[in-house]
């Protein structure tokens, strides 16, 4: 995927994993993943699965799962799958299409290999305060 600089500048405001990285880091990420379409009921992936695969909503709405209880609703920006390309585990939860989309995808391998160190320490920090402010609503949720 290629982009102009100013939709690079708007994706790194917009989405959770490029916050803090300039356009042109932005763009060297875009050209080296892919974009896909996905159909409104479509399965991304099912909990239990293994992946190395992180996401970026770019259009559409998705719904986290875990069996028929919906974990989380995930709009333009957010990202999923992270924490398969962190560590080998199976996934979570499931992650289904709640109308035609569009994601963005990074593999474990790509991901890895795209990064200067400044470029990788930002997204990894971008990825744990997603992963940190995930865990502190799911706290919240917790009866006491």
């Amino acid at each position: 995927m290629s982009a102009d600089t100013a939709t690079c500048d708007i994706l790194a405001e917009r989405v959770e994993l490029f916050h803090r990285l300039s356009a042109e880091d932005v763009a060297k990420i875009l050209e080296r993943g892919i974009t896909i379409r996905v159909a409104k009921g479509e399965t991304v992936f099912y909990k239990g699965s293994y992946g190395s695969q992180l996401y970026v909503v770019l259009g559409g709405r998705f719904s986290v799962r875990d069996g028929s209880k919906t974990i989380a609703t995930l709009r333009e920006g957010a990202m999923f799958g992270e924490m398969a390309v962190l560590n080998k585990e199976p996934r979570s939860a499931s992650v289904v299409a709640l109308e035609d989309a569009h994601l963005f995808v990074l593999t474990e391998t790509t991901f890895k290999g795209l990064l200067t160190k400044r470029v990788a320490v930002q997204m990894l920090l971008n990825i744990v305060r997603t992963l940190s402010h995930r865990l502190r609503e799911a706290n919240m949720r917790i009866p006491c």
